[in-house]
């Protein structure tokens, strides 16, 4: 088992060239896709049209969260990655929420400016692990 957890959980967090470059990259065309998502929601486009929007905006969180995790998987101990699961929860809850998709959307937009504007000693906290684990904290 220590393998294993030393594999999740390095003791120091792993490298990766260019990691800050992809995490820019990926987080620009992130935000682009949700924006045209939820306003494809504020203006009540079809389905259709919403459709290749929320397969890029997937495809570009899950580009996110893949480098956050190589780096290391106490990132989902920490308070960045717990809100990252908690907006993952409400969008695969999304269409149980209708018809407040819209509302839903706006707040995830909200709440994860204002994570990321946080200061670096609250988005990269460790809130599990008893101190025994050390979280990433890489700029980008």
């Amino acid at each position: 088992m220590g393998g294993l957890k030393s594999m999740v959980f390095p003791d120091e967090p792993r490298e990766l060239a260019g990691r800050r470059f992809l995490k820019i990259v990926f987080r620009a065309v992130h935000v682009l896709f949700a924006g045209v998502y939820l306003g494809a929601f504020v203006f009540a486009a079809a389905a259709e049209t919403r459709c290749p929007w929320s397969i890029g905006l997937a495809i570009s969180g899950v580009a996110l969260l893949l480098l956050d995790l190589h780096e290391s998987g106490a990132f989902l101990l920490q308070v960045r990655g717990l809100l990252v699961v908690i907006k993952i929860a409400l969008l695969i809850a999304l269409p149980l929420l209708h018809p407040h998709e819209a509302c839903v959307l706006g707040s995830i937009v909200i709440v994860s400016v204002i994570s990321s504007h946080a200061p670096s000693s609250v988005r990269y906290r460790v809130l599990f692990g008893g101190g025994k684990i050390k979280g990433a904290s890489s700029s980008g």
